[in-house]
C-alpha cells in the first residue's frame, strides 16, 4: 500500500511541479518586462462596433451602456448594438432608451453563440460597417482607454485580441476577495508574460476584440457553452494568433459568494472540460506537424488545470506523502511535497501583494478551506458532463466602482 500511496504521489508531483515552474516564468516574465507606453503623436483610428449579447439583463446593463458613453474615444466612431436573445424583462426597452440600436432575437437555436452568431449576419445582412468588432457581456464594464488600446494592437497588426478581464467588486466578499487574486494571476501574470513571449492568448468570452476581416472571414462558429474557448481553439488551428492586450482592460461583475456562483462555474466548467478532451492532442498534433511552439503552448494552455485544482492537489499529495514518509525510500516525498506547495502559496501571495489592497484582501482568504474543495468539486463535475446546458443569466450583487491601478 505505501508503495501504490508513493507512487501517486510521484504522478502528482512530477507534472505540478512542471506546471508551477511554467507559470513562474511566465510570472518572471511579466514582472520583468515594463508595460509599453502609448505611442506620442497623431495616430489612425479605427471605427468599432462594440456588440453586446443579453439574455434578461435589465439590473446590469444600464451600468455598461451608462460606462461606454465615457470610453475616450471619438463617439463618431464607436457603434453599440445590444442583442436581446429571448428576453422578457425589460431588457430592450433599456437598450433604447440608451440610444443604443437593439436586435431583437426570439427564434433559432439557444445560446450565447448562436446569438453572436446571429447578430453578425444580421448586421452583415444590413450593410453595417466597422473596422473591429468588441464583444462585451452586458455585465462588463470598460476602463476609459480600453478601445485606445485595443486600436492600438490593431494597428501593429493583432487581428484577434483579448483584453485584460478583471472583476469590478473585488472587495464584495470574500469570495470576490479570492476570485480578485486568481484573476490577477490569471491576467497580469500568466496571460501577460505569455504575450511578453510572443506566446498565444485565450478568448474569454468578453473583452474580445477582432478586425472586420477576421469577422468577415469567420463570422462566428462557436455554439457551446463554452464558446470563447471553442472558438479560440478553431481560430488557432486555422493559423490564426490570439494576442493577449494588457491595456485594454474590462471589468466584469463577479457573483458574491460560493452559491451564486456554483450554476455559472458548472457551466464553464463542463463546457471547458469538453473542448479540452476534444482538442488538446489536435493542438499538440498541429503544434508538432508545423515545429510550433505556438500551438503546442496553446495546448498546454488548455490542458492545464486552473490554480485552485493545482493548490488543492498539491494539499492532498502533502497529506499522501506524509503518510508514506515514515518509509525511508519515500521521505523525499515530504519534502518534495513541501516545495510544492510553498511554491503555489507563494504564487498566490505574489497575486495578493498586487491587488490595490494587499490586507483587506487577506481578510478574505478565510474561505480558502470551503473554496478549494467547492472548485475541485465543479471542476470533476464538470469533467464528467455536468454543467453543458443552454446559456441563462447568472444573478449578481451590485458591484461596487472597479479600481484599475492594480493590477
Amino acid at each position: 500500500m505505501t508503495t501504490i500511496l508513493g507512487w501517486l504521489c510521484v504522478a502528482i508531483f512530477l507534472p505540478a511541479t512542471l506546471l508551477v515552474v511554467y507559470q513562474w516564468i511566465f510570472a518572471v516574465v511579466s514582472l520583468c518586462s515594463p508595460t509599453p507606453g502609448v505611442p506620442a503623436g497623431p495616430r489612425k483610428r479605427a471605427t468599432f462596433l462594440i456588440l453586446i449579447p443579453a439574455h434578461n439583463e435589465e439590473s446590469s446593463l444600464p451600468r455598461t451602456l451608462e460606462n461606454l458613453q465615457r470610453l475616450q474615444y471619438p463617439k463618431e466612431l464607436v457603434e453599440i448594438v445590444v442583442v436581446a436573445d429571448r428576453c422578457n424583462d425589460g431588457t430592450v426597452a433599456i437598450a433604447q432608451r440608451s440610444g443604443a440600436r437593439c436586435l431583437e432575437r426570439t427564434t433559432g437555436p439557444s445560446g450565447k453563440g448562436a446569438a453572436i452568431a446571429w447578430s453578425i449576419e444580421e448586421l452583415r445582412k444590413g450593410g453595417t460597417d466597422f473596422e473591429a468588432l468588441l464583444i462585451l457581456d452586458a455585465d462588463t464594464i470598460a476602463d476609459p482607454g480600453a478601445l485606445e488600446a485595443f486600436n492600438e494592437s490593431l494597428l501593429s497588426g493583432h487581428r484577434i485580441q483579448q483584453g485584460y478581464c478583471y472583476i469590478s467588486n473585488p472587495w464584495d466578499t470574500p469570495f470576490t476577495r479570492i476570485i480578485a487574486v486568481t484573476s490577477l494571476l490569471r491576467n497580469k501574470f500568466f496571460y501577460r508574460g505569455k504575450a511578453v513571449a510572443r506566446l498565444s492568448g485565450m478568448l474569454i468570452g468578453t473583452g474580445m476584440c477582432f478586425s472586420h476581416d477576421i469577422v468577415r472571414h469567420y463570422g462566428w462558429t462557436a455554439f457551446s457553452v463554452a464558446e470563447d474557448i471553442e472558438f479560440s481553439v478553431s481560430l488557432l488551428l486555422a493559423g490564426e494568433a490570439i494576442h493577449f492586450n494588457p491595456r485594454a482592460r474590462v471589468f466584469q461583475l463577479e457573483s458574491s459568494s460560493l452559491r451564486q456562483a456554483s450554476g455559472q462555474r458548472l457551466r464553464w466548467a463542463g463546457g471547458r472540460s469538453s473542448i479540452a478532451v476534444r482538442s488538446v492532442w489536435a493542438l499538440f498534433r498541429m503544434g508538432l506537424r508545423r515545429r510550433s511552439p505556438y500551438l503546442l503552448d496553446a495546448g498546454l494552455t488548455l490542458a492545464a488545470p486552473n490554480y485552485s485544482s493545482q493548490a488543492t492537489a498539491a494539499l492532498v499529495g502533502l497529506c499522501a506523502a506524509r503518510l508514506v514518509s515514515a518509509s525511508e525510500a519515500w521521505q523525499f516525498l515530504w519534502t518534495w511535497a513541501g516545495l510544492l506547495v510553498g511554491s503555489l502559496s507563494a504564487y498566490f501571495l505574489l497575486g495578493v501583494a498586487f491587488t490595490d489592497a494587499p490586507l483587506k484582501t487577506l481578510t478574505g482568504m478565510a474561505l480558502i478551506p470551503l473554496f478549494l474543495p467547492w472548485r475541485m468539486a465543479i471542476e470533476l463535475l464538470g469533467l464528467l458532463g455536468y454543467g453543458r446546458g443552454r446559456w441563462i443569466h447568472t444573478p449578481r450583487a451590485s458591484a461596487s466602482n472597479p479600481t484599475a491601478n492594480d493590477h
